[in-house]
């Protein structure tokens, strides 16, 4: 807020409160050179990983990147930024002068709202802000090319820009009051006015950081679609066997998120976990899709629903649910690893859905009667989801289940479906739908 104390006594100055104060505490903060406005306050945070808060020792041992950060304070800013504030800065001297010069010469200026030459003044700051926001945003010459790190350093300064506009618009008020600027009976008007332009500016600053923050996350849900599709193409989800660890796209989605993730410093709290959720999210809406959605639409409205063009799962063994339940768990074990709270909830639903896929009880809690029983144990699930999958679900035969347990195959105990449970269950989850 730009309220000053309107007193003009002899010895009275402006102070930021609108009361009373010692002539000491209406001094003005001290501005460091070369960043201006607070910009010197503006400090990245360690994004740190979850083992750090373990064991401290790890974060010298796992690298430069972590050494670098710690022996070095980094600002979410890149050098653009004061340049752009001493530039919006400089025009309003020329401004200044400029109307100055124009009352010297016998200029009268229309009245209007603000204080009359002083509103001009601050339209033009606000037009200069708005300016410089979009500029920051469409500077780049191949804007459609933008890798992560430059759309989050691009989405920083315009934020970084609008947290310096307060103490940017204080000194402006500050010197236009002390040239004569704001006339005596028009302190309350002009210094409203200027509270006004100081919200617009700040709403034009808010428009491209949300354009911004939408362009990291189209970025990052373009690589991870791209990833899913490439990894996926071909996949069998019929595995006739139980693996021990991820399956290979997992292993890189999560790669590929955990690298993302560390170039979001410059992006204050908030933006950096709506971008965790957004991704995981994005992840796990993938995974339901692709297992959910209906096998003859693939040509149509299947392929779209499962975005990307990938075609929905066909068919899926007992195996094929084992290992997917094993990738869920990598992915909840990296939503946790980030300390972004709550984060594996993300991966709630597809995770729910193959646990119950898995369960030895799923007949019985299948069942109308067991339909509370169900719910409680399952909450988030979705009898329409589930008799999707069990449309696709390649249910083993006798000698197939003989053969895994003599195998050693079948390690832990979890459901297998004969063929004609299989067709059973589909017939008791549809009469429900």
């Amino acid at each position: 807020n730009l309220r000053f104390n309107t007193s003009f006594q002899s010895g009275g100055t402006l102070s930021e409160d609108g009361e009373e104060k010692s002539s000491s505490s209406k001094v003005p903060p001290e501005e460091v050179i070369d960043l201006p406005f607070g910009l010197s306050e503006m400090k990245q945070k360690h994004i740190s990983n979850a083992l750090d808060s373990m064991d401290p020792s790890l974060r010298t041992q796992r690298g430069t990147m972590n050494q670098i950060m710690a022996g070095t304070e980094l600002y979410t800013f890149s050098q653009t930024v004061p340049q752009i504030i001493r530039s919006i800065h400089a025009r309003v001297i020329v401004f200044v002068a400029f109307a100055l010069s124009q009352e010297e010469l016998g200029q009268v200026f229309a009245s209007k709202q603000g204080g009359g030459i002083a509103g001009y003044i601050l339209d033009c700051v606000e037009e200069c802000v708005a300016v410089a926001a979009v500029g920051m945003k469409d500077g780049y010459a191949h804007f459609d090319e933008l890798t992560v790190e430059q759309a989050v350093q691009i989405t920083a300064d315009i934020a970084a820009l609008e947290s310096a506009l307060p103490r940017l618009f204080g000194t402006i008020m500050r010197g236009l009051c002390h040239i004569g600027l704001v006339k005596a009976d028009q302190v309350e008007e002009t210094f409203d006015y200027a509270d006004s332009v100081l919200n617009g500016a700040c709403k034009s600053c808010d428009s491209q950081v949300a354009n911004m923050y939408s362009v990291v996350y189209e970025i990052c849900r373009n690589k991870l679609d791209m990833l899913i599709d490439f990894s996926l193409e071909n996949f069998s989800w019929v595995c006739k066997s139980v693996r021990d660890t991820p399956n290979a796209y997992a292993e890189s989605l999560v790669e590929y998120m955990r690298a993302t993730f560390q170039c979001l410093g410059p992006m204050d709290d908030g933006s950096r976990a709506g971008l965790h959720f957004s991704c995981c999210g994005h992840v796990a809406e993938r995974l339901v899709k692709l297992l959910t959605d209906p096998v003859e639409d693939s040509e149509g409205k299947g392929k779209n629903a499962s975005k990307g063009g990938l075609s929905p799962v066909a068919r899926i063994d007992p195996f094929g649910l084992k290992n997917l339940a094993t990738d869920i768990q990598h992915f909840e074990a990296f939503a946790d690893g980030t300390g972004v709270g709550q984060l594996r909830e993300c991966f709630v639903e597809v995770k729910c859905l193959a646990t119950a896929l898995l369960d030895k009880d799923l007949p019985a809690l299948l069942l109308p009667e067991n339909s509370n029983v169900r719910r409680k144990r399952y909450p988030f699930l979705s009898l329409d989801k589930v008799h999707c999958v069990l449309e696709k679900y390649a249910g083993t035969g006798l000698g197939e289940k003989l053969m895994a347990r003599g195998s050693g195959i079948i390690k832990n105990d979890f459901l297998m479906l004969e063929k004609k449970e299989v067709i059973q269950l589909t017939k008791i989850v549809r009469m429900q739908l």
